[in-house]
C-alpha cells in the first residue's frame, strides 16, 4: 500500500492555504477603504453642516441677512444634492431660498418712509426670519442621518 508523505498533505493545500489568505487580505483592505471612503463622506457632509449653521447663526444674531453669509452658503445646497439625498438637498434649497427672500425684503424697506409699503415689507422679512431662526435647532434632526455613525446612509 502506499502511503503519503506530510509534504505531499502541505503540497496539495498549501495554494489553497495561500489562496485564503490573500481573499482575507483582500477582505480586509476592502473594510478599510470602506472605513475612507465613509471618513471623507463625513468630512464633506461635515463641510455642509457647518456652512448651514454659519448662515444660519449669522441670522440669527443679528437679525439680519447679509450678502456674505448668502455668498458663504451659496454653493451648500448645489453640494447636497451629491452628498446626499434629495429631502436633504431640497430642504438645503429652501433654506437658501428663504434667506434670499428675507435679504430681497429688506433691500426693498430701506430707504421706505414708515407706512403700508414698508410694513409689508419688514412683515415679510420678520416671516423669513422666524422660519429661519427655528431651522436652527432642526438642521441637527436633518442631519443626523447623514452624520451619525450609528448607520450608513
Amino acid at each position: 500500500m502506499f502511503e503519503l508523505h506530510w509534504t505531499e498533505y502541505v503540497k496539495a493545500l498549501g495554494p489553497t492555504l495561500i489562496a485564503l489568505f490573500v481573499a482575507y487580505v483582500a477582505f480586509q483592505q476592502w473594510k478599510v477603504n470602506q472605513a475612507t471612503l465613509r471618513e471623507r463622506l463625513f468630512e464633506r457632509r461635515m463641510a455642509v453642516f457647518a456652512q448651514t449653521q454659519t448662515l444660519l447663526s449669522s441670522i440669527l444674531r443679528s437679525a439680519k441677512c447679509d450678502d456674505d453669509a448668502l455668498a458663504n452658503f451659496h454653493s451648500a445646497p448645489q453640494v447636497a444634492r451629491f452628498l446626499f439625498e434629495k429631502d436633504l438637498a431640497n430642504y438645503l434649497e429652501k433654506i437658501r431660498r428663504s434667506a434670499l427672500a428675507m435679504r430681497l425684503a429688506q433691500t426693498k424697506y430701506d430707504g421706505l418712509p414708515v407706512g403700508e409699503e414698508r410694513s409689508k415689507h419688514v412683515d415679510a422679512e420678520h416671516k423669513e426670519l422666524a422660519w429661519l431662526t427655528e431651522q436652527l435647532d432642526c438642521i441637527f434632526v436633518h442631519f443626523q442621518p447623514y452624520l451619525g455613525f450609528s448607520n450608513h446612509k
